[in-house]
Parts: C-alpha cells; structure tokens; sequence
C-alpha cells in the first residue's frame, strides 16, 4: 500500500497516454521510481522498466518496495550471458528469475519488470515456443480457467517425460526450482518462476489433487484447483535434429581454427552432442541457442499492446548496449583463441538496439537522443506519433 502523501503526487502527476510515446524530460534519477510509483500501482497490465545495468535496476526495485509495491508485482530481471563470457553455465536464481518474468509476461499480469538492458535484449525462447512448452494441469472437476487444453489424466510417467524434455531435473526430495521427483503415485515438482512447489498425486492417471507444499518440511500449505508449469530453460532442449545441424554448423567453423586447437574444439562439441541428441540440460546449452530455435525473440516480444515500457535514460542505454556488445565479443574471442569455443559473434545472442523503438506504448525517462545524436523514433507506429513533453524541471 502506497502511502498517502506519494498518492497526492500521483493525482497531480501527468499520466502517460497509452499507445503514443511520452517523454519526461529533466527528472532526476532518484526521482523516477518515487513519481511513477503511483502510476505503477494503477496499471492493469504488465510494465516493462529497462535500465542501463543491473545496479541502477536494484536500485529501482530498492525505493520502489520501500515505497509500499508488493514484493509480487515487481520483478528483477538479470541477464543470463555467463555462458558467452567464461566456460560455467547459467545461474539456477537467474533462471529462476527469468523464467518468473517470462511468465508474468506471458500471462499479461499487472507486474512491474525491472530490467537491465542485456537482460531484455539478449535472446530467449520465441513466446509461442513457451505457450507450447507449458505443461498445464487442472482437477478432473476444475473448470479450465483459459481456452487453452489443461489436462486432468495424465500416466505419471508421461508427465515425468514432459519434465525432463523441459529442462528440469530428477532430484529427491524437490527443494529448490527446476527438481522434480517421483514416489509411488506421487510427483513433486518445483516450477521455475514459482514462489513454492507443487505435489501432485494420481489415482491411476487421474490428478487426484494438486497441493503447494513447503520445500524445507515437506508439508502441504494448500490444495490448488490448477498449475501451469513453465519451462526450465531458456533454450529447448535439443534432439537429433538439432545435434545434426549444430555438428555441421560446429565443424564448419572449426575447420578454419588452427590445426593445434581443432581436437579439443571436437572432443568439446562431441561432449556436448551427446545431451543435446538425449534432449538433456548441461551447462553449454546456451552457447547453441542461434541453433536450437527460430525466430529470434527477446524479452520485449512478451510485452504485450496492453503493456508499457520505460526507458530510463535512453542515452545509457545505447551506451550500455554498445559496451555489452563489446564486452561480450571480445569474451567469445578470448574463449575462441583458447580453444575452447570455435568463433562465434555476439549478435547472434543478442537483438539490435533499435527493439527498443518498436513498441507504441513507450515512456522515455530523460532526452529522447540516442548515441550520435540520434532521435527516437517509434517504429510501431506509421504515420510517427507526437512524443509529448510530459515533466520539465
């Protein structure tokens, strides 16, 4: 609950127009959480916020919590590059994190996502993708609570295939997200992006019920009508398909690299096509994401036109986009001079700068001026709309 003196603010502050460019020039940056907070609060759809780094993106998440946000409506969102930039795999909280914000997204919840710019233009999974890799279930007497198919019988043995083809992990008992287990008539399954697991018991293939537990004692909080479980990663899992043409695509650029370094880079790519053929996570998964799934997608095509997004000081970000650009090249580089990569280039895992521009309903938080004295331009609309000045100092 917001305070009442910072809800005087919000009734005499100017509101942003949905579908038309905004722009509240020479507010300074502890002020923007403080006077969009109010705003926040209203929203009946999702908010995308994207910051120039992760630091001012806490930052935001910090004042806007102590301001009186619910802890549920606002969403850090950290990028999950790690596997670009050393030899490690990504975070199991960052994934977790995303996965959350992914989801929120997806289903259009009134949800404040605070983002730095990486996290929001490196690449993920293509929103259909995701709606097809969603495992909903639901009680045989619940009614399905969307158009979408939510199944009620299901063997527990395909319901344990489907899990392990998302991405997640056989680990008993379930504690932490992304395991999942099985005991007798029973699974247990921590969703990625949920706060709690769920148990799922079967009468046969029938779900008898659905209960959020506690991971620590194991014990039942409350019976659930439904559950959406989202998937593990990021990326798909592989197949053989996918193996084939990551081999050829692999091997092609190895054959340029010296002949000293081409039997690691192999006996590296073979060790990898083994779980990619089994569809099973590993730590280098992400590093074959341009090969495992098309079209290219980003954080942004999960904002919907009922959502807004906010860009604090569109000048940072162009300069933070173009440092991660190179930070993340020269990365690859280093790692492909060692021997441990073959040659790879950074825009294949991350969207052009100009995504930002491409949605209607855009507040921009300082100078609409990007690197070289560039204006914005919103490419979503045609023909451009007014860009009106909303705060001056």
């Amino acid at each position: 609950m917001l305070p009442e003196w910072l809800l005087r603010i919000g009734a005499v502050a100017p509101a942003p127009a949905l579908g038309t460019p905004t722009v509240w020039r020479e507010v300074c940056f502890e002020s923007r959480p403080v006077l969009l907070a109010p705003w926040l609060a209203e929203q009946r759809g999702p908010v995308m916020v994207v910051t120039p780094s992760l630091e001012r993106a806490e930052q935001w998440l910090a004042i806007l919590l102590r301001l009186g946000m619910p802890e549920n409506r606002v969403l850090r969102v950290p990028s999950s590059l790690t596997p670009l930039l050393e030899p490690t795999g990504v975070e199991p909280e960052t994934l977790h994190e995303r996965l959350r914000a992914l989801t929120a997204l997806h289903r259009d919840d009134a949800v404040c996502v605070i983002a730095p710019i990486a996290a929001v233009l490196q690449r993920t999974m293509p929103e259909v993708l995701f709606e097809a890799e969603l495992v909903r279930l639901r009680l045989p007497d619940a009614e399905p609570p969307d158009a979408h198919e939510w199944v009620s019988h299901i063997e527990p043995d395909v319901l344990l295939k489907r899990l392990a083809e998302d991405g997640y992990v056989y680990q008993e008992p379930v504690r932490l997200p992304g395991h999942f287990a099985r005991r007798g008539g029973i699974v247990d399954v921590f969703p990625m992006g949920a706060e709690l697991p769920v148990r799922i018991e079967f009468w046969g293939d029938e779900i008898a019920s659905l209960r959020v537990f506690e991971p620590t004692s194991q014990r039942s909080i409350k019976q659930v009508k439904q559950m959406a479980i989202p998937p593990a990663r990021e990326a798909p899992m592989g197949n053989e398909a996918a193996a084939q043409r990551i081999r050829e695509a692999w091997e092609a650029r190895i054959a340029q690299q010296p002949a000293v370094l081409q039997p690691e880079l192999r006996q590296r790519l073979e060790d990898d096509l083994r779980p990619l053929m089994q569809g099973a996570p590993f730590d280098r998964l992400e590093l074959y994401l341009p090969w495992l799934m098309e079209p290219r997608a980003c954080l942004l095509d999960y904002l919907h036109g009922n959502g807004w997004l906010v860009l604090d000081e569109p000048l940072m970000l162009n300069t933070a986009y173009e440092r991660l650009l190179d930070d993340v090249a020269h990365a690859l580089a280093s790692r492909a001079e060692r021997g441990d990569i073959p040659p790879l280039e950074a825009t294949d895992y991350i969207e052009p700068f100009e995504r930002i521009e491409s949605h209607a309903s855009t507040l921009l938080l300082g100078d609409p001026v990007f690197a070289n004295g560039r204006l914005y331009r919103n490419r979503d609309a045609s023909p451009q709309p007014v860009i009106t000045e909303a705060i001056r100092r």
